[in-house]
């Protein structure tokens, strides 16, 4: 029975460094891709069927898509939303909009046309910046006739974006020198010079899409790599991504990401879904030394374990392998916690909202 423990262990540690249950928000879906929240609306995109859809996320999972645009799109990648009106990426190379207000299903309207490859669309104020094959351009949505503005040049399949104050943080897939960078949008003239946010050498990440900012974390989804990652901006640049969730367990290829409070919801279109998991709370495994000196011993254990490297008390949070709250309480330096009531299994502790501990209840 041991081995059996020790194997399940093994096998998830090397699959995921943080654990959360994923759920399934909308199946049966065809290529999404691109999403945003209009309070408990999700609107995505669907690039094959040129379709827009919206769920509410206060319903019952899964969840059924109400049709919101059936015609007049062609392989729309990204949403933008302002106010009622919803902007819409197409891959060809038009932008459209719809009236949300209105009653679906919505005939589109052209905003811009005779752009290239069209992969995401951000809006920043009246701006709308777009993620061209080669190229970050904008325009302005008050302008009867909007007349686009390279921004920054000479990429290679940038997709994701997000905006921090004056910084545009973009990703891009066809680089070999850059992951991820930002750009200062008040750049006069532009167009302006990107500065590397996460090296391609080193950095873990297979493929940048998706990008979601909170605060000063900003989350990545990798879409071949099957993971969440998530960065400070704060940090010294260039900036090593720590793996927030692997989905490769259960789930695959996150394209899009927006958050919702803690939820983080995330398109799959391989998969043919939309599924979300909570990022609260983050169960890492740190491999840093100082955070490695708390350990729990022994391990496995039938009854007690006792915790050493505290340098006071602190409290703890037990949880079980899928990242369900099993117990919490108080904890100082060599002091045993009962776990004889546990059922057999994998456990982690965190300790102060950043240590965490493997233990084994056999």
């Amino acid at each position: 029975m041991k081995q059996i423990y020790l194997l399940t262990a093994i096998l998830f540690l090397s699959c995921s460094n943080l654990i959360a249950q994923t759920i399934d928000v909308a199946t049966k879906l065809n290529l999404p891709q691109g999403m945003v929240l209009n309070g408990n609306d999700l609107y995505f995109a669907q690039h094959s069927s040129s379709t827009i859809y919206k769920i509410d996320i206060t319903e019952s999972t899964p969840i059924t898509p109400t049709p919101i645009v059936t015609t007049g799109l062609s392989s729309p990648t990204g949403l933008a939303l302002n106010g009622n009106d919803l902007y819409i990426s197409q891959a060809g190379g038009t932008i459209s909009k719809i009236d949300i207000s209105q009653t679906p299903p919505i005939t589109p309207t052209s905003v811009i046309s005779g752009l290239t490859t069209l992969s995401g669309i951000i809006l920043n104020g009246n701006e709308l910046y777009i993620a061209e094959l080669t190229k970050i351009s904008k325009i302005d949505i008050t302008e009867t006739t909007p007349t686009p503005t390279e921004v920054v040049r000479t990429l290679l399949l940038p997709i994701g974006m997000a905006i921090n104050g004056n910084d545009l943080y973009f990703t891009q897939n066809g680089s070999s020198s850059n992951k991820i960078s930002k750009i200062d949008i008040t750049t006069n003239p532009l167009p302006a010079i990107p500065i590397p946010v996460v090296s391609h050498t080193g950095s873990g990440l297979s493929s940048a899409y998706g990008l979601e900012l909170n605060g000063n974390i900003l989350y990545i989804a990798d879409y071949f790599g099957q993971k969440i990652s998530k960065i400070d901006i704060t940090e010294t640049l260039p900036i090593i991504p720590t793996t927030v969730v692997t989905t490769g367990l259960v789930d695959t290829e996150p394209y899009g990401i927006v958050l919702n409070g803690n939820d983080l919801y995330m398109s799959q279109p391989i998969s043919s879904k939309i599924s979300k998991f909570n990022l609260s709370p983050p169960l890492s495994i740190n491999s840093h030394s100082a955070k490695n000196s708390i350990k729990s011993f022994p391990n496995p254990s039938k009854g007690l374990i006792q915790i050493s490297g505290l340098s006071k008390t602190e409290n703890y949070i037990i949880y079980n392998i899928i990242g369900n709250k099993i117990n919490e309480g108080t904890i100082s330096n060599n002091e045993k916690i009962d776990i004889q009531n546990l059922t057999n299994g994998v456990y982690f502790l965190k300790i102060k909202n950043e240590h965490t501990i493997k233990f084994i209840k056999e």
